[in-house]
């Protein structure tokens, strides 16, 4: 791995909602977003960001949890701090404002239902993945992709992973020296 995709890659496992202003965050959001949706579709040429940048930041980890959501974290989670998860960037997606309203502070389980209905892959894929054909644009994103079945400092962990190699796609660090 060169000096600068290493750099990058520890500054983006640091990288919180608290480390960086909303706009930025929402910013890097909608380009993965876009780039995910322009390889899902098999598309070369981006549209305008526009659409992306409306839409809202969801904390699939709530940021106002109730208490007995808050408690199920701590409990499955020991010695993790729920804040510092709940503001990593495996723990955001963006959605639909309608979506994003029903899906509220729920559970994850319950999230997902919601998160299906969003028509923004990355978003949609949280939940489910979409198996078509054998060697389709959308098969070749999904290699990239990974849905999930319970939302745990685990699964925020290796999101935040996933979407930094989605990164390296997006932003490509060319090395000079």
């Amino acid at each position: 791995m060169k000096a600068k995709d290493v750099e990058l890659t520890d500054k983006l496992k640091r990288y919180s909602l608290s480390s960086m202003q909303q706009y930025r965050t929402r910013y890097l959001l909608a380009k993965l977003t876009q780039h995910v949706d322009m390889a899902y579709q098999g598309t070369k040429t981006p549209s305008s960001l526009e659409n992306y940048m409306s839409l809202e930041i969801e904390h699939i980890l709530p940021n106002n949890p109730q208490d007995v959501l808050h408690n199920d974290f701590i409990t499955r989670n020991p010695e993790k701090n729920y804040d510092e998860y709940k503001n990593l960037l495996g723990n955001f997606t963006l959605l639909e404002k309608p979506i994003n309203i029903v899906a509220g502070n729920d559970f994850f389980v319950k999230k997902c239902e919601e998160y299906k209905k969003s028509k923004y892959y990355l978003t949609s894929s949280i939940a489910q993945i979409n198996i078509v054909g054998n060697d389709s644009s959308i098969n070749r994103i999904n290699k990239r992709l990974k849905s999930f079945t319970e939302w745990t400092a685990d699964t925020i962990n290796e999101r935040q992973a996933m979407l930094i190699d989605l990164i390296k796609d997006v932003w490509v660090i060319r090395d000079y020296e």
